[in-house]
């Protein structure tokens, strides 16, 4: 079993080395903002643990989140690490120490957003390269005068030292993602015409000279390197692969010690490749990394859309890259590696690329995941009492907040009987699987599976739970997760043959005839579009509102409407549905009242969900004290019913 476990992920798990530090693997947390940090930029506890986390979970290198070197037009986020000044070298040292307890290397990634920032943030109008504007930014910003220049760079250098006297393993230049160092490397964002502009020699300008200022103040043996968007899918108009090799190239000469391969930029067709739904392969990006290689003998490290262990050995074997970068798989589970290691790769809770993470952050909270309800709470959850003293809790529902609040329940020594009156844990879960690239839910289940089998939980499958079965075990507390029904408005016709349901049509029940009406554009309506569409079926998206996908990620948007796009949906956006017939229909124009008829042999009801609201009554009838969790307390995202899950299991008292 030992050689088993030795070989199992042989080169993932074998030592490397970047300039002088050598990490124990080839695993690296790539950068992740969390607005964790300190409010105004620095180091604070609720981050110290964060990072404790993911090192104590046995990752080799941890580059930083975003650190801002100055304040105002440099601040990219309300709450980030920082190293403007000496007042910074303390709490970014605690940082430090507390990583290298577990043998982690870090090093701090020094940024500034240029365009992508935010006068709202910083307090100060933006600045970049030219007064280039981001299609996802609300401003334009300034075009720095080379005086400005100057004290950015000098910034950036007195950064790169303060974190050397904190005592970093390194630095990573972020120069990617159409941040201040990118919109002097893109020709797409810099239209200067003076030394900092036009060839590519002016336009590295600016990344060479802050290098060249590391490299005098914190000697030549203290590694330097560059994130960069090597591919920007906006051939010679912005930089692609090959232009990228030759700027890895000079800045190989210039001393740059590794390079972090990643791509895309704002405003490019392939603005979702940076931060992928889940739609998209694992590994898909190491072509990119591979390239690299071929042209500088640094090490590579590769932001691949990793998940599971398999694909990164794989990738690390075809030689595409020195080391592999998990980012979200570490928000997602931080004993990533130390599972893997272990031989116990299946317990890994996998992130399935829902990006709640992202549209967490891009609404100025703290970074939150829908798989790991603990992220950016580390130190709230950090000791979860023992004192079930073998009491029974009776959970009813194996999906995601039912299986949440089950393994933390038997964790604190309860003995939980988890009813469901399916065959396989997994509840809604096993029906958002279904629709199209969706593969990474049903490995995510597997993983909640591989985890139940592992603890001490008492499953009663395919048994629905009553109150009288509950009552027979005496429980000393019950968590009721039975889950929603779909929403059934009171429209004529609603109840009519020609009437199905998403989820039919998601897990296949539902027989399609004809041309489609799709009611709701929320995810699961275009999801459920998608399937149908694919399935040769002409098919209308019909909305109250005047934007499909409303509370869907951006990027998750972004890509499903693009997919969509291929087949050419009709959408009846503004409209409500006021009766449903045999062959349609008919709607109501919200801004005005105008009506019209839609023909249709399918009609198809993507409107939510509501709570099952007889079982809640009766168990709330006969168990006073019960506690209502997930979409049988409200409908929501899998984030919203794993929280809730989550703290109400880690605080119940019975």
């Amino acid at each position: 079993m030992d050689y088993v476990l030795k070989h199992m992920y042989e080169r993932l798990f074998s030592t490397g080395r970047i300039g002088r530090v050598e990490i124990k693997n080839r695993v690296v947390m790539t950068p992740m903002g969390t607005v964790i940090a300190a409010p105004g930029g620095g180091v604070n506890d609720d981050i110290i643990a964060y990072y404790e986390a993911r090192a104590k979970g046995g990752v080799g290198l941890i580059e930083s989140e975003l650190c801002r070197v100055l304040n105002g037009a440099g601040a990219a986020m309300t709450c980030q690490l920082a190293a403007r000044n000496l007042a910074d070298v303390a709490g970014l040292a605690r940082l430090v120490d507390v990583v290298h307890k577990y043998g982690t290397k870090i090093f701090i990634q020094l940024h500034h957003p240029g365009g992508q920032g935010s006068s709202a943030i910083g307090g100060e109008p933006i600045v970049a390269a030219s007064a280039v504007k981001s299609p996802t930014a609300y401003e334009t910003p300034h075009a720095l005068q080379v005086e400005e220049i100057a004290k950015i760079e000098s910034a950036f250098i007195s950064g790169a030292l303060f974190t050397k006297m904190a005592g970093a393993d390194g630095v990573l230049l972020h120069g990617a993602h159409g941040y201040l160092i990118n919109s002097f490397l893109s020709p797409y964002l810099n239209k200067r015409t003076d030394d900092y502009g036009g060839s590519l020699e002016n336009r590295m300008r600016f990344l060479l000279d802050i290098i060249r200022g590391i490299r005098e103040q914190c000697g030549g043996d203290f590694p330097i390197g560059v994130r960069l968007s090597v591919e920007e899918f906006l051939g010679k108009e912005g930089n692609d692969l090959e232009e990228s090799c030759r700027i890895c190239e000079v800045l190989k000469e210039a001393g740059v010690d590794f390079i972090d391969v990643s791509c895309t930029i704002p405003g490019s067709p392939e603005v979702c490749a940076c931060i992928e739904p889940g739609t998209y392969e694992q590994g898909w990006k190491r072509y990119m990394a591979a390239e690299i290689k071929k042209h500088v003998n640094i090490p590579i490290i590769a932001v691949c859309n990793i998940k599971e262990p398999d694909v990164a050995e794989e990738i690390l074997v075809e030689g595409c890259c020195d080391f592999i970068g998990v980012a979200r798989g570490h928000l997602a589970d931080p004993e990533w590696c130390n599972k893997a290691q272990a031989g116990k790769a299946q317990t890994i809770r996998k992130c399935i690329g829902c990006l709640s993470c992202f549209q967490e952050i891009e609404s100025q909270r703290h970074v939150k995941c829908a798989v790991n309800p603990k992220l950016g709470r580390e130190r709230e959850f950090e000791n979860p009492k023992y004192n079930g003293q073998g009491r029974t809790v009776v959970v009813v529902g194996g999906g995601p907040a039912g299986i949440e609040a089950a393994l933390l329940l038997d964790s604190r020594g309860f003995h939980v009987v988890l009813f469901d009156p399916a065959k396989r844990l997994g509840g809604t879960l096993n029906i958002a699987d279904k629709g199209v690239g969706k593969e990474k839910i049903t490995r995510l289940v597997d993983g909640l599976i591989a985890q139940v089998s592992a603890s001490d939980i008492e499953l009663r499958m395919g048994e629905e739970a009553t109150v009288e079965k509950v009552k027979a075990l005496s429980p000393c507390g019950i968590f009721v997760a039975c889950g929603a029904i779909a929403s059934m408005p009171p429209i004529p016709g609603i109840d009519g043959k020609n009437v199905v349901t998403a989820e039919d049509v998601l897990i296949g029940k539902a027989q399609l005839k004809g041309d489609c009406i799709i009611l709701g554009s929320g995810m699961t309506g275009l999801e459920t579009a998608e399937v149908v569409l694919k399935a040769g079926h002409r098919t209308t998206i019909v909305d109250m509102l005047h934007e499909i996908g409303q509370g869907v990620p951006i990027m998750v948007l972004i890509d499903i409407k693009r997919r969509l796009s291929e087949y050419g949906p009709a959408y009846m956006l503004g409209h409500k549905a006021l009766e449903i017939a045999e062959d349609g229909v008919v709607l109501e124009r919200v801004a005005d009242g105008e009506k019209v008829f839609v023909n249709a042999e399918t009609i198809i009801l993507a409107l939510g969900v509501q709570p099952r609201k007889e079982v809640l009554k009766a168990f709330r009838d006969a168990f006073p004290q019960a506690h209502i969790i997930g979409d049988a307390n409200r409908g929501g995202r899998i984030l919203e019913a794993t929280q809730e899950a989550y703290g109400k299991a880690f605080v119940f008292e019975s």
